[in-house]
């Protein structure tokens, strides 16, 4: 029996060594850019939650503090301020979050159609911000009617 020969032509050679390194180095280098992104988007996607967390607390607090009874009272009062506008500072924290809450003295005087002036009910300007580890996360604004 005769032996069996095999001729490669031109273009039917395999992958070589230096190739298939390159081609391992080039993914390699791809599959290393995408890994540097997940991080990122996990610490994103935090922040994002945090915010959107912070945003739903201070508008829940709004709305507790519209109903009542008021949770503005003395002994949470941690801050008085007379210029330029009299403003108090309330402490109202719950668990992990801080919420201070700024009351703005709005009293105005309008006039009614009759000519005569007519005392408008006490409003007070609210502004409600939330801080988790010492960061302001969120914030939000209102006015509250104190009778």
């Amino acid at each position: 029996m005769g032996k069996f020969k095999l001729k490669r032509g031109m273009g039917e050679g395999g992958l070589s060594l230096v190739e298939v390194l390159a081609a391992l180095v080039i993914l390699g280098i791809v599959f290393i850019g995408f890994m540097s992104i997940f991080p990122q988007m996990n610490n994103i996607n935090n922040r994002t939650e945090t915010k959107l967390v912070t945003m739903n607390i201070a508008k829940q607090e709004l709305a507790k503090l519209k109903g009542p009874p008021s949770r503005v009272n003395p002994d949470k009062r941690i801050q008085s301020s007379m210029s330029p506008y009299f403003f108090e500072t309330y402490d109202l924290s719950d668990g992990n979050y801080k919420i201070l809450v700024d009351c703005y003295n709005t009293e105005s005087q309008t006039c009614s159609g009759t000519g005569e002036t007519a005392r408008k009910p006490k409003l007070y300007k609210i502004h409600i911000k939330v801080e988790k580890d010492g960061k302001l996360n969120s914030e939000t604004f209102g006015y509250l009617e104190l009778k």
